[in-house]
């Protein structure tokens, strides 16, 4: 054969092969206007993510949920790469977006306020550690919270984690705007973060703080992981804080069922915590990021869908077909 006769053969080859790969994805994912869903790995495998969700809400998509990265997701919903994804409450690129988030009518997923969790140990070891970062509690609504990520998040102008942290803790009146770091005698706390947005700008509102209001040295140790990676290096003594969430703590670490009462879910998480592992609890910073599924707004009202039961509903009806 000429090798223009073999050019010939490999091109229709794959003219047939994207054929096949454009059809395949017609019939896993879109036929019939099948919704398909991206979430994060974390939230895939969490017993108060897509696993419980399943059975509380009696579905499953059709398609499994395309794995994603959580500074991703939002992007991919809006363009309709996805039409359903896993989504934080105080994430500003909701807005941003204009995704709409769905009711958890069946308050599947529990309360995740936000609080320093700090290595029992550490506390003692340095005394002014605690009344600092108690300082925190209650400054942090759901609304400046959504605004402190998304200055992070926007796609014009991004500002970092710090200068946003920094900014926040003046604007609050909590340090001074001429305030400056100690000189570090008095010790190093490694503080540290998961990996997303929220994270790393509470690990640097809780590094600047203690910078700014004692000598202690802060060794940052930010986007480090999912929960349990920074779990562990907490419980192992590689990380002597990091925040956390209370419905996190409840459920994922603990293995708890879901409370509702958001301060009776703080109790418990305080309590087992202290007596499992040593680790404290310190005050609530105020907002609760719970998780939440949200579509494009035009797509979820051309749907009728506005709950997580209309959800599980139209999924359904549309297996059926």
């Amino acid at each position: 054969m000429s090798l223009k006769g073999k050019l010939t053969v490999v091109l229709a080859l794959l003219v047939i092969l994207v054929v096949g790969l454009v059809a395949a994805n017609l019939l896993t994912g879109s036929k019939a206007g099948r919704l398909t869903a991206g979430f994060t790995a974390e939230f895939i495998e969490r017993p108060d993510g897509y696993k419980g969700l399943t059975e509380a809400y009696a579905f499953r998509f059709a398609t499994e949920p395309k794995q994603m990265d959580p500074g991703l997701m939002y992007k991919a919903c809006a363009d309709g790469a996805v039409d359903v994804i896993c989504a934080f409450a105080t994430d500003g690129r909701i807005a941003a977006y204009d995704l709409f988030t769905l009711e958890d009518d069946k308050k599947f997923f529990p309360p995740y306020y936000a609080a320093p969790l700090v290595r029992g140990e550490t506390l003692p070891k340095y005394p002014t550690l605690e009344r600092i970062l108690n300082s925190l509690g209650g400054q942090l609504d759901d609304a400046t919270m959504r605004h402190l990520n998304l200055q992070v998040d926007r796609e014009k102008n991004p500002r970092k984690a710090s200068s946003v942290a920094r900014e926040f803790l003046v604007s609050s009146a909590i340090i001074s705007a001429d305030a400056k770091p100690g000189d570090g005698s008095a010790g190093t706390v490694r503080i540290g973060g998961k990996d997303f947005t929220e994270q790393s700008i509470l690990g640097e509102i809780m590094s600047i703080l203690i910078e700014c209001s004692s000598n202690l040295k802060v060794e940052r140790k930010l986007y480090l992981g999912g929960t349990m990676i920074c779990f562990n290096a907490l419980k192992s003594g590689d990380l002597d804080m990091y925040a956390e969430y209370t419905g996190t703590g409840l459920v994922s670490i603990l293995g708890r069922d879901v409370i509702s009462d958001p301060d009776q879910a703080y109790s418990a998480v305080k309590k087992d915590f202290k007596d499992k592992w040593d680790l404290i609890w310190l005050e609530p910073l105020g907002f609760n990021n719970t998780y939440t599924l949200t579509m494009r707004r035009k797509h979820a009202a051309k749907l009728g869908i506005r709950t997580f039961s209309d959800l599980a509903a139209c999924v359904k009806t549309q297996q059926r077909r």
